[in-house]
């Protein structure tokens, strides 16, 4: 057994590992780090294990500084998943063995794993406050249907009244950004740059859908497909009005309907807390729960991810950044991202 720090120009075999492996995560994939690097400063270590010539584990890892924090050896910054993937156990205690050397070479930073479905062995601290769905997808619609909530089916018919047009793919990035901004202003967070909306669809596994009704646009997400899956990260709704919540539940059923027609085997509900203190629309879609393991090393780590994203201070902050003038969260709004890998 082998374990490397690969070039670019192996990429390739990276790549074909991503794509058979059942558990590997998109943001996973050797490219993505190309895509982090038009927005971000880090050193990228792609950590792989070798037996023979043949890739039998991975551990994309990133070292990178913000203003808030110290140095961190983190497995995909800006993404909620990608850590460690490989199907030998032993395997993956020497890619968290490399982990901990490079660690070393850069004064003992802290190491954060975000692991999907498979939680790594060893002296870690887990944060295990977090959970996706994956709901199968059928081309026979109804069975579809029976899995979902109903509260969520009133909802969809509900929205069906007014009878909504889903337009996907769409190329108008402008409208989904200012949808986006609108939509985490009034949520009191930070949006994302345009540039970053830009680069995810360069990336070639985004792409932009929008729910009109009459015309004008009512809801918006952008789609994520990876092998035979599909996600819709960025969902937004144009109006802090609960009743047009509705068009989230008619976006999400449109784009449902369309990919379980095109043969797309699993829908994700994407990362949701154990507490479910989310948009609703994001909930009662069924399909089998399984859990992120956020795993800190060393095990003595002050903050989990949970802990980050919860408590006063952000709720101080929440109240506040929704008072900003709309200028001003364009233009710094992004620049708060990239402090929270």
């Amino acid at each position: 057994m082998e374990i490397k720090i690969i070039k670019e120009s192996m990429k390739e075999q990276w790549e074909e590992y991503i794509m058979k492996n059942p558990y590997s995560i998109a943001w996973q994939s050797y490219e993505w780090s190309n895509v982090l690097r038009r927005h971000y400063k880090f050193e990228f270590y792609p950590v792989a294990a070798f037996e023979g010539p043949e890739i039998v584990g991975i551990f994309p890892l990133y070292h990178l500084k913000t203003l808030f924090s110290k140095d961190l050896l983190t497995s995909v910054p800006y993404a909620v998943a990608g850590g460690i993937v490989s199907d030998d156990k032993a395997v993956r205690k020497l890619l968290l063995d490399k982990a901990i050397e490079i660690s070393g070479e850069h004064n003992s930073c802290r190491i954060t794993l975000k692991q999907y479905k498979v939680r790594i062995e060893g002296d870690l601290r887990t944060d295990e406050n977090y959970y996706n769905r994956e709901l199968s997808l059928s081309e026979n619609i109804d069975e579809v249907w029976d899995e979902i909530s109903d509260i969520n089916r009133e909802k969809i018919k509900e929205g069906e009244k007014h009878n909504p047009v889903l337009r996907h793919p769409s190329e108008d990035t402008d409208e989904f950004y200012n949808l986006l901004l609108n939509h985490s202003h009034n949520n009191g967070m930070p949006c994302v740059a345009r540039t970053w909306i830009e680069d995810l669809i360069y990336f070639k596994m985004y792409s932009i859908a929008f729910l009109k009704i009459n015309g004008n646009t009512v809801a918006g997400t952008m789609v994520k497909k990876f092998k035979d899956t599909v996600s819709f990260p960025f969902t937004c709704i144009n109006t802090t009005d609960s009743r047009n919540r509705i068009f989230a539940y008619s976006l999400y059923w449109g784009l449902i309907r369309k990919f379980a027609s095109e043969g797309t085997s699993i829908f994700h509900s994407g990362r949701i807390p154990e507490s479910d203190l989310t948009d609703d629309y994001r909930l009662g879609w069924g399909g089998t729960k399984y859990r992120y393991y956020y795993q800190y090393y060393p095990d003595n780590m002050a903050k989990t991810e949970y802990a980050a994203k919860r408590g006063k201070k952000r709720d101080i902050f929440e109240s506040y950044w929704k008072l900003m003038p709309r200028s001003f969260v364009k233009m710094v709004g992004p620049h708060i991202v990239r402090q929270f890998p």
